[in-house]
């Protein structure tokens, strides 16, 4: 007889995801084996003591998608005293997009409930949006839902990757002092709305991400009177696009820009 591979799908809410992403690998295994068990609905460290207690020792992979990083580190440390092979699908993810985003995911266990289509729009908008951000991939940004103009610390990137996990493909294009923009951009059949920000919480972001990152080094970044001729430029090449919305940022969250634009700018609530 072949060797049967036990398999354990943890999650915190259906195990759906996890487990359309397991069959995805183990259909390239023709011929092998597998016992799979899901363990929906995990949200506690009692089920968790459960779950790798039946597991056979150092004979099971389990693969879980749990948005609790207690939870995680807990079913993490638990399995391989066991011996077991963990996988943790989507932990790595949640710590990438923070890291990028800068900001904190909502943690809420069963957010996401789509049907597998939507599983495949949600990623390729997200495959997307990511490969057009900050002025990045304009030979394809007229595949574009929505483009996104700004000067830099506006909130583009994050609004733009809200938004794609609502399936829209989102393009953001940054405004640079004394850079015009492409006049093709401009006549894109594409909606486009842009960012404006008040001066004085631009210059507090910037004094913020100046002391980090590469901006740093980019003379002027968070100085006033290089800040103010970077707005007035940006208001220029706004007016050179036909059809442009606008939206003021400054006292908003992403989710509450998300929203403005897609009810006024995409004329969709569905989203």
């Amino acid at each position: 007889m072949k060797k049967r591979l036990n398999i354990f799908v943890v999650s915190d809410a259906t195990g759906h995801t996890a487990e359309s992403v397991l069959t995805s690998v183990l259909v390239q295994f023709r011929g092998a084996h597998f016992n799979v068990r899901r363990f929906p609905f995990v949200r506690a460290m009692s089920q968790l003591d459960e779950i790798v207690d039946l597991a056979p020792d150092g004979k099971c992979i389990i693969v879980f998608t749990l948005v609790s990083l207690k939870l995680r580190r807990a079913l993490s440390r638990k399995g391989k005293t066991k011996g077991l092979t963990m996988i943790d699908v989507t932990g790595p993810l949640l710590s990438i997009f923070a890291k990028i985003l800068d900001y904190s995911p909502r943690m809420e266990p069963g957010v996401f409930r789509h049907t597998d289509e939507d599983t495949y729009l949600v990623t390729e908008a997200i495959q997307y949006t990511i490969t057009h951000d900050d002025g990045m991939g304009l030979d394809t940004v007229d595949q574009a839902d929505l483009i996104i103009l700004g000067i830099s610390r506006t909130g583009k990137t994050p609004t733009s990757i809200f938004l794609s996990c609502r399936k829209l493909k989102v393009a953001n294009i940054p405004i640079v002092l004394d850079m015009p923009l492409e006049p093709e951009i401009a006549k894109l059949p594409v909606k486009k709305v842009g960012f404006r920000m008040g001066l004085e919480r631009q210059i507090e972001l910037r004094s913020e991400r100046a002391g980090r990152m590469a901006h740093a080094n980019v003379p002027g970044y968070s100085n006033k009177q290089h800040v103010v001729q970077e707005m007035e430029f940006c208001e220029k090449e706004f007016r050179k696009i036909p059809g442009l919305w606008t939206i003021d940022v400054t006292n908003r969250s992403i989710e509450e820009t998300s929203e403005w634009i897609t009810r006024n700018v995409l004329g969709n609530s569905d989203h």
